[in-house]
């Protein structure tokens, strides 16, 4: 191989890792806001029951 094509090569390599470690950033991102929404809703579902209990 030529050195025009190693780098060619690298350059395709690098371009394909980048793209996989952007949607894998992706992900990670998605699942934690979905966490964040688990727990604030979590917290409001025991605040309206405490205050439901506080009625009764």
């Amino acid at each position: 191989m030529t050195n025009g094509k190693i780098i060619k090569t690298i350059g395709i390599a690098v371009t394909v890792i980048g793209f996989g470690v952007n949607i894998l950033t992706d992900w990670v991102n998605e699942k934690k806001m979905d966490e964040r929404i688990e727990e604030k809703v979590n917290e409001a579902l025991a605040k309206r029951d405490s205050e439901n209990e506080e009625e009764s």
